[in-house]
């Protein structure tokens, strides 16, 4: 599957001030927003998702338009990402008509148990149920390191089981052209470009791919799109960081 991560790619001064803005608008955002690749940030969001871009993908991406970006803070035990894929939604519900971007990235701010989920099936029409390959045939699972940076193809089908603890994640898509739906947050946080001091510091890191997991492994009974699955995954606590591939 086309997943990979890179351990903590920011410095833990990067990473708290993130988490006061992630704080910050999580609380004021009532849907996703955009940045162009060429905008002016507005915000320490805003800077991070643009100087990340830069750092990791500015040479290897073609006709970049812009970013989609949004906040997941999962704070209660039955709090949960529903499994999905990302996409332009306003294109399915309109025009009838399936488009993604051409990248999915996750910084994860905190270090918790309970992981990211992608399965290897896609949607093949603008009905959501129109699921291939289904079942599943491969999950990776990306548990959480505080600065991790996961990256993934948007067309994956994914999400978040409920857990025990709360996580906080920092998304964006890499777009190809500007959705219909999405506008600039509308929040400015002016002053954080007035020193180089409060710009984001940026660590190389290798890119690690996910390992096929070859342990104990426990079944659980789930819905994706209200069509039931038995997933399989890697039994009992991983380890902070880890990027494991299970064969369903």
């Amino acid at each position: 599957m086309n997943i990979f991560q890179y351990d903590q790619i920011v410095s833990a001064w990067t990473i708290n001030m993130l988490q006061v803005e992630v704080d910050f608008f999580s609380k004021r955002m009532k849907k996703n927003a955009w940045v162009g690749l060429y905008d002016t940030p507005d915000n320490p969001i805003e800077q991070y998702i643009l100087d990340s871009y830069d750092f990791h993908f500015s040479d290897k991406c073609d006709s970049v338009v812009g970013f989609e970006w949004w906040i997941h803070v999962m704070e209660k035990s039955n709090h949960m990402v529903t499994f999905h894929s990302d996409h332009d939604e306003y294109k399915r519900r309109e025009e009838n008509e399936m488009s993604y971007p051409m990248l999915g990235t996750c910084l994860y701010l905190d270090d918790n148990s309970n992981p990211t989920i992608f399965f290897d099936s896609q949607q093949t029409s603008k009905y959501e149920k129109q699921i291939e390959p289904f079942p599943p045939t491969t999950a990776v699972f990306s548990y959480a390191d505080r600065g991790k940076f996961l990256v993934y193809h948007p067309q994956y089908i994914h999400g978040i089981l409920p857990g025990n603890d709360k996580q906080t994640t920092l998304w964006y898509n890499i777009w190809q052209y500007k959705p219909e739906n999405l506008e600039r947050v509308g929040f400015s946080r002016q002053g954080f470009l007035s020193s180089n001091d409060n710009r984001g510091h940026y660590i190389v890191k290798e890119r690690k791919e996910p390992v096929i997991y070859l342990g104990e492994t426990v079944t659980i009974g789930m819905d994706v799109y209200q069509k039931p699955i038995t997933l399989k995954g890697p039994y009992g606590t991983q380890g902070i960081g880890d990027l494991w591939e299970v064969n369903q």
